[in-house]
């Protein structure tokens, strides 16, 4: 053998062996988090990026009819793009024509991982029992003192 087949040889070996990664370049490392909450008619929230700039990605709400049945995109959703200065994409749904169990969302990325948040109970979205003040709690003691005071002049009028 020549000596230059043994270094084609041995760098054909090299090549095999290395891993995969070694050769490879590094992708920037993506991290998602979103969390929301609901409000009377609307789920409301932020996503948290961490991202090249560019980066696309969809926030989709996604809801259960009932508690055993699988999760199913609404027709909400929104679109963006990572950018240097914003980290954190606020956004807000209007649920008020939907009717589920509960409601999640899910930010995806082309291609990759899904990432989803805890599931928001659709009675979590109602207004919690409010008892509003009864006038009549305020009327009552005026109306004691009202009665009392019709007592008193009728009692000077008949003497």
């Amino acid at each position: 053998m020549h000596h230059r087949q043994r270094i084609l040889i041995c760098l054909t070996t090299l090549f095999f062996l290395l891993p995969a990664s070694a050769l490879a370049v590094r992708q920037p490392k993506v991290h998602v988090g979103v969390a929301g909450a609901c409000a009377g008619d609307t789920v409301s929230g932020q996503v948290n990026v961490r991202a090249p700039i560019g980066t696309r990605f969809t926030l989709r709400l996604q809801q259960r009819r009932n508690a055993t049945s699988r999760w199913r995109s609404t027709t909400r959703s929104r679109r963006f793009k990572s950018t240097a200065a914003v980290r954190r994409y606020k956004f807000r749904f209007d649920i008020a024509r939907l009717n589920a169990f509960a409601y999640r969302l899910a930010v995806d990325r082309a291609g990759h991982h899904r990432t989803v948040s805890r599931a928001i109970p659709a009675a979590s979205c109602a207004p919690g029992l409010q008892v509003p003040e009864a006038p009549a709690a305020i009327l009552l003691p005026l109306s004691l003192l009202g009665v009392a005071s019709l007592l008193l002049l009728s009692k000077r009028a008949a003497r």
